[in-house]
């Protein structure tokens, strides 16, 4: 029982802040009881009063009367509060009535405790100890739900009371304490069980009142869904009839909110769609016939144009239930998503994908052998038009340009934009086609025409590629590449031209590929090695700085000119992994070197892609612990061609790392001369094609002497490389050339021999050494 007693205690945190709520407030009902306890105490206190003849039970009686007031007090005060116990306030009102409710029950407990044991007056024994039982009996069964507070009352009014009569010198009284006693230990037993009736009680009606709740809000919110949703719904019964439909239906349907009753067959209801659209209603409306159609999703076109899906299913009871979606403007985006899918927006000719697919079908429906001719056509200098004028002068040009193709090609051919600037044209070569050299010369001669787009008189050109099925192939993606191969080359001889494919062409894609296979192959195994070209000063013949020049020996190949395989590394993208591996080389060895002569790397126009080689460059810097002004960068003008806001970023970022720039083979460019306005340059390199001529060309002559005075004027070192005699070094010093470099002073040496020339001209241009060198030249140096 006291086990069962202690798992009750602990089981009150249990409950839910509700029920006790509930079991607090029903310890202030009913309040007649609590009335009934106090007229009790005023009656044993008046008759204690007249004879007991002891003050200390006289005393203790008053004090019954005076608890019993206060709790009257308490309950009138709590019922006239009109506020029923809250979770919130459930502690203090517990409290409140445990401590009255403890405090009359010891009181009562103690008054009978002495009245046995000090008053020899067998009829106020009797009065006490009924009363005080009665008393016990009673509280734990009206406080069973707080067993705590019931069997506190319990225990304080029987034990003292229980003691008493042990204690009381009579056998009958001793007899009737021990009963007392053991009664109390059943009233607990009984209590305990009371209480868990109780809580089961309460907590069923909980539960249940939390599902009526659930069930209600469920019916509310499907109520809500089902007025408010997007979509029509109406459900029908084992017999076909209407049960359920919300007012969107009705506004799908186009019919009047009050057209549908309850209780309407599905045939009823089916006469709202179109009579043309009712076959598509897969159902006819009988569940038991036709089960298998009972499910079922079809998208109908109503009369007025407009797009219904409509889902059927059949629930597990039997009622079937349709949705009815308006899908017009899902349809309509559709349509929109398939044309944007197939048609070039900017131009309205067919895109890439299209013009793929229809070339295909072209090629596969192609039962006769019959040529068919594809034309990849690109602009000329289209690119200049952006730069210049902008991309929306740009957007118009193009939307020119293809009205003027279509208007060549009429309805012979089929014309699309692949992308960009560049157009496609498939044609079916029959006898009376126009050949492929007519057309691509028409098309060549409409574009060469000026355009007047934005109040401006653009002229461009245009280079065409030729591919012809089936002698170049019958594969569409293989023709598509063969044009473009044409195209290429069409570019290459001059642009503004047309060229057929030819075998050679494949050829040297084959040889460019392998080339790139090799070049990968050359970079993981580490085969490029370096080789440093002594710059000079043209006066005093220090060594000034040293060129980086990169070599390569390939096992089959031998030695591959960097002419060869950096223009392959250019069209490849692998320039800019090569590139990085040049600098951190070049730094690396230069970081060893006895003297800190400056080192100069050459950077592609293509490295300008690697918009984070301005932080490899800082990273490379201070791993080797080498000075930034010790490494000079060289780069052409091309590089501007591709996007000068963007090379001017990178060039920035290189100045304020500290490394120095210089501009490559100058003169060359048309715009060389405005190059110098855009950036600082450290020195300018006058191109070799004018310091070979420099014997035998005056023109060379002249321009050499013109970028050695503007060097001059702008105060700019200038650098003059190739010098291949000793002729053309004395007329560039007499023309105030800064630097020289070239083969008459010194070929490209290892780093083994760069070190030893440092160390022994200690700065300056040791002949003596670099005859050395030469003698051996075949076996060390890298060229």
């Amino acid at each position: 029982m006291f086990k069962r007693l202690i798992e009750t205690i602990r089981s009150e945190k249990n409950l839910s802040a509700t029920i006790r709520a509930q079991l607090v407030d029903g310890l202030f009902h009913p309040f007649a009881s609590l009335i009934s306890g106090a007229v009790a105490g005023l009656f044993i206190a008046t008759v204690l009063s007249f004879t007991a003849n002891d003050a200390l039970v006289e005393n203790m009686a008053y004090a019954v009367v005076i608890i019993a007031l206060g709790r009257i007090a308490l309950g009138v005060y709590y019922l006239r509060s009109g506020q029923p116990v809250t979770p919130q306030n459930v502690n203090q009102w517990e409290w409140a009535y445990a401590i009255g409710g403890t405090a009359f029950s010891l009181c009562l407990g103690m008054v009978t405790f002495f009245a046995v044991l000090r008053i020899d007056n067998g009829a106020i024994h009797l009065m006490l100890t009924t009363t005080t039982a009665a008393y016990a009996a009673s509280i734990a069964g009206r406080n069973a739900s707080r067993p705590w507070v019931a069997l506190g009352q319990l225990y304080f009014a029987s034990v003292p009371m229980g003691l008493g009569l042990v204690l009381h010198d009579t056998v009958f009284y001793e007899v009737v304490g021990a009963a007392l006693l053991i009664f109390m230990f059943g009233m607990t037993d009984i209590t305990l069980a009371v209480r868990k009736t109780i809580i089961n009680a309460l907590e069923t009606r909980e539960l249940n009142k939390e599902l009526a709740d659930s069930f209600e809000q469920q019916a509310n919110l499907f109520d809500g869904a089902l007025k408010n949703m997007s979509h029509g719904l109406c459900m029908f019964d084992r017999d076909n009839k209407l049960l359920v439909w919300n007012p969107i239906l009705c506004e799908i349907l186009g019919c009047p909110p009050d057209r549908l009753r309850k209780g309407e067959s599905f045939q009823e209801v089916l006469t709202l769609i179109h009579p043309a659209d009712r076959d598509h209603f897969a159902f006819n409306g009988n569940v038991e016939t036709d089960k298998a159609k009972a499910n079922f999703e079809q998208t109908v076109q109503l009369e007025d144009e407009r797009f219904v899906d409509v889902s059927s299913r059949q629930t597990s009871t039997g009622n079937r239930v349709l949705v009815f979606a308006d899908v017009t403007e899902q349809k309509k985006a559709e349509a929109k998503i398939r044309s944007l899918a197939l048609v070039d927006q900017l131009t309205g000719l067919m895109n890439r994908t299209s013009l793929q697919t229809a070339f295909r079908d072209v090629l596969e429906n192609n039962t006769t052998d019959q040529e068919v001719a594809v034309y990849f056509i690109d602009l000329d200098h289209f690119k200049n038009v952006n730069d210049t004028l902008g991309h929306p002068v740009g957007d118009d040009l193009l939307q020119q340009v293809a009205k003027r193709i279509c208007d060549v090609c009429m309805d012979e051919c089929d014309v699309g934009r692949m992308a960009g600037d560049e157009f496609l044209v498939i044609q079916k070569l029959s006898p009376h086609a126009r050949t492929p050299e007519i057309l691509s010369s028409q098309i060549i001669d409409a574009l060469k025409q000026p355009f007047n787009v934005a109040s401006h008189y653009v002229r461009i050109g245009a280079s065409i590629g030729i591919a012809i099925s089936p002698k170049d192939g019958t594969d569409s993606g293989l023709l598509l590449k063969r044009a473009d191969m044409a195209l290429y080359a069409a570019k290459n001889f001059g642009r503004n031209r047309f060229e057929f494919f030819e075998p050679k062409m494949d050829q040297k894609a084959q040889q460019v590929r392998a080339m790139e296979l090799d070049i990968k192959y050359a970079l993981e195994a580490n085969q490029f090695r370096l080789a440093f070209q002594p710059i000079v000063d043209a006066n005093t013949f220090e060594i000034s700085g040293l060129e980086t020049l990169i070599r390569w020996t390939h096992e089959k190949r031998g030695r591959v000119a960097p002419s060869v395989f950096i223009q392959v590394a250019e069209q490849t993208g692998q320039v800019i992994e090569i590139g990085r591996w040049v600098l951190r080389e070049a730094i690396r060895q230069a970081s060893k070197w006895p003297t800190d002569t400056p080192i100069a790397v050459n950077f592609s126009a293509v490295q300008f892609q690697d918009t984070d080689f301005p932080k490899y460059l800082k990273s490379q810097l201070r791993r080797y612990k080498l000075a930034p002004e010790r490494v000079e960068l060289e780069i052409t003008e091309t590089a501007f061609f591709q996007d000068e806001v963007a090379t001017l970023d990178i060039l920035n970022q290189f100045q304020a790392i500290g490394v120095k720039i210089s501009l490559d083979d100058f003169g060359t460019g048309f715009s060389s001369l405005s190059q110098l306005r855009t950036f600082p340059y450290h020195k300018i390199k006058i191109d070799g094609s004018f310091v070979r001529d420099l014997e035998t060309n005056a023109s060379s002559k002249a321009v050499a002497t013109a970028v050695a005075h503007i060097g001059q004027a702008l105060n700019i070192r200038v650098v003059a490389e190739c010098v291949e005699s000793k002729e053309q070094l004395e007329y560039l010093r007499d023309a105030g050339v800064s630097e020289i470099q070239g083969f008459h002073l010194c070929r490209p040496l290892n780093n083994e021999d760069i070190v030893s020339l440092l160390e022994i001209g200690k700065g300056k241009f040791d002949r003596d050494f670099l005859k050395e060198i030469a003698e051996r030249s075949d076996k060390t140096a890298a060229q």
